[in-house]
């Protein structure tokens, strides 16, 4: 039987609550990881969830604050709780890299916690763009092609709402690039969450300097730093190789103009340097080769 991500997470969802009512002790969730997805959002979780003071378990996107179908003035909190394995353990998180996005989700965590540390990971948009493709394809052979989700679902303004006609699902589907409009979320963001309760990482950080990036993350969190740090896994990497069209330079660049004022707004917001990234080159004509803009659609 075909394994389809709502059976999936249905699957992930029913572990937890086993582990839940098997635990001897509970924690509500204090931090969350609010995105990006294929931004290294695994590696950032499992890394934490090995720190001694932090409970974990089998899911890690919990994905409450996207659950359409909850009663958002009076939603329904008796699960949101991690499993410990002891009482020490008082710090949880909730890595859902869907929330940074998703119309109203943040502003319904505010509302469960306004102090709550917010953790978000951020990588190239394009890059990240075309690897969700490949996940997306790679799960369903008739996702569509690359180009033609460019031609089709490259919007250059952040929903404020689940647009009509479309489903939760659907919408998720069609978010390739609403998803890498950054500076965007950020600004809304910020109205939820002040800047100061956020840590905003680069996706090179984290794969390539896993130990640095996890001292900033215990010490946003207030936790003591690793004594011994975990191994970085990266387990989540998404398939290079996949079927159909390819885009062309046109699209690239179709692509490299949506991004750039946002991907300036978001540098100004995140302090994240955005130099390096592949599309910022491209935006500020660094990247004279055309050839040169095919970026990497790995992790």
């Amino acid at each position: 039987m075909t394994r389809t991500p709502q059976h999936l997470i249905r699957t992930r969802m029913e572990r937890r609550l086993a582990a839940l009512e098997e635990a001897e002790f509970r924690v509500p969730v204090t931090f969350s990881i609010v995105g990006v997805q294929k931004g290294a959002t695994s590696t950032v979780y499992r890394m934490l969830s090995r720190h001694r003071r932090i409970a974990s378990g089998p899911e890690k996107e919990m994905r409450h604050f996207i659950d359409e179908k909850q009663d958002w003035n009076a939603p329904d909190l008796s699960t949101y709780l991690r499993p410990a394995r002891h009482p020490r353990q008082r710090v949880a998180g909730d890595a859902t890299p869907e929330y940074v996005f998703w119309p109203h989700s943040l502003e319904r965590m505010a509302a469960y916690d306004a102090s709550m540390p917010i953790i978000a990971s951020f990588r190239d948009p394009i890059e990240r763009a075309f690897s969700q493709w490949s996940m997306e394809r790679s799960r369903d052979a008739d996702f569509p092609d690359l180009p033609i989700t460019i031609e089709e679902w490259a919007e250059a303004t952040l929903p404020a709402e689940i647009p009509e006609g479309l489903s939760p699902y659907e919408y998720r589907r069609r978010s390739l690039f609403i998803r890498g409009l950054y500076g965007q979320q950020l600004e809304r963001g910020y109205r939820s969450f002040p800047r100061e309760q956020w840590l905003s990482l680069d996706f090179r950080e984290v794969t390539g300097k896993p130990e640095e990036t996890l001292d900033r993350l215990t010490d946003h969190l207030g936790l003591p730093r690793f004594k011994v740090y975990p191994e970085a896994l990266h387990r989540n990497q998404t398939p290079t190789v996949n079927t159909g069209a390819s885009p062309t330079v046109e699209h690239i660049e179709a692509l490299v103009r949506l991004f750039a004022d946002d991907l300036q707004l978001f540098a100004e917001l995140s302090g994240v340097d955005v130099r390096p990234w592949p599309t910022a080159r491209a935006a500020a004509g660094e990247l004279e080769d055309r050839k040169s803009t095919r970026l990497n659609s790995s992790h």
